[in-house]
């Protein structure tokens, strides 16, 4: 899921900002969640992070020790590829960005408030044109069509795929959600190179078996879960 994180020091703006994200979000269908929005750019820089597709709407000049041109450089020492959008009345400041490589996807001006819901909508769909584009042609994300949404998955995140009780029903098992989509547990083995189907219900990624029992036939993985594996599997796994 696509993270959205909004810093803009004025706090009626950044109620604007708010107001149009989550009305975007409730009119379209994307796999997008608003995660914070703040007035302080350190409480945004403690979340930075390269593990999760993001979307950075950023004031300016932020009344801080920082302003957004150095908050978007700092970003960049972390995460290279979410997109960041600046929000500002300072025009003229949008070509002293290129000097930092900040590799900015859009500027939107604050001086038209009725064009500013337009434009967010227009900037937050390029933004996700673009990550799903980035992720299409990448090695580290599996995708699955989820109920409507078309859903990304990063593999090192991915635990186990585990079939349902429902034919062709399949779920991932994240480190801390769960997806649901329709395949079989035969070609679930085939969308990552690490994938090792274990068990007639199950494909464990082999990355995250932390342990193997061969007298109970299970494994233990990273998060501390256990599933179950045949003999044939346990003897594989134990050899690899």
């Amino acid at each position: 899921m696509i993270e959205v994180y909004i810093c803009e020091d004025n706090v009626k703006q950044l109620n604007a900002l708010v107001e149009y994200v989550n009305k975007y979000l409730l009119i379209h269908n994307a796999d997008m969640m608003l995660a914070r929005a703040t007035t302080e750019p350190n409480l945004l820089l403690k979340n930075i992070s390269n593990k999760h597709r993001r979307i950075y709407l950023l004031d300016i000049s932020l009344n801080s020790q920082i302003n957004g041109i150095e908050l978007a450089s700092k970003i960049r020492e972390h995460d290279m590829n979410s997109k960041i959008i600046f929000v500002t009345t300072h025009v003229e400041l949008a070509m002293t960005t290129f000097c930092y490589h900040l590799e900015v996807l859009d500027f939107i001006l604050k001086d038209n408030p009725e064009e500013m819901q337009l434009r967010i909508n227009q900037v937050l769909q390029l933004a996700e044109e673009r990550i799903n584009q980035d992720i299409h042609i990448s090695p580290e994300y599996i995708r699955v069509k989820s109920g409507e949404l078309e859903r990304a998955l990063r593999i090192k995140d991915i635990l186990f795929i585990e079939s349902s009780a429902t034919p062709h029903k399949l779920t991932v098992h994240l480190f801390n959600s769960q997806v649901s989509y329709y395949g079989t547990i035969k070609d679930a083995e085939d969308l990552a190179p690490n994938f090792f189907r274990c068990h007639k219900s199950f494909v464990v990624n082999k990355d995250h078996i932390q342990s193997i029992n061969k007298k109970t036939r299970e494994l233990h993985l990273t998060d501390g879960e256990t599933i179950m594996c045949s003999i044939l599997a346990a003897r594989i796994l134990s050899k690899t």
